[in-house]
């Protein structure tokens, strides 16, 4: 007999204006090299394919776990410039699949993030709870990194976190 398992995911969106093109926002958040700047908790991302970003292109995260390091492969799985990226990304206890969607409003970009987290390991099932309630923070973190990096001058612009 097959057990059905319930779907364990923890999804969050969140939702910010920034005045700038939609095509800067988007040059931003596809410039995968430069995620650590903005992205919460993030280390690094490498892509393993030279040139511009596609579909299917393998990524690497590396990021600051709860008590150490951890590493996440994946892929770009959406791309369509000025609109939206989306990415997917597995390691030993959880998927995450990440999106940013931007909009033009007015005289800027109403942009929105959206993250899903499905615990795999029995350990991440149990902290559920604990993941949920970091996520809610990792968002605005990551909304407010982006925002800072956007609205920074070139000469202003802040330098690598490496949490």
């Amino acid at each position: 007999m097959v057990k059905e398992r319930l779907s364990l995911a923890l999804c969050r969106r969140h939702s910010v204006f920034v005045p700038r093109e939609p095509g800067e926002v988007f040059a931003l958040v596809d410039d995968v090299s430069s995620m650590h700047r903005w992205l919460d908790r993030c280390i690094r991302v490498q892509k393993y394919r030279e040139g511009e970003n596609a579909v299917g292109d393998p990524l690497r995260c590396v990021y600051q776990g709860m008590t150490r390091h951890g590493v996440l492969t994946g892929a770009i799985v959406a791309r369509v410039p000025t609109r939206t990226l989306s990415c997917t990304y597995a390691g030993r206890s959880m998927r995450v699949a990440l999106d940013f969607s931007m909009s033009p409003r007015g005289e800027g970009t109403y942009l929105t993030h959206s993250v899903q987290v499905t615990p795999t390991g029995w350990l991440a099932r149990l902290s559920s709870p604990l993941i949920h309630r970091m996520l809610e923070r990792h968002m605005a973190g990551t909304m407010e990194g982006l925002r800072h990096c956007l609205l920074a001058t070139p000469e202003n612009q802040p330098a690598p976190s490496h949490r």
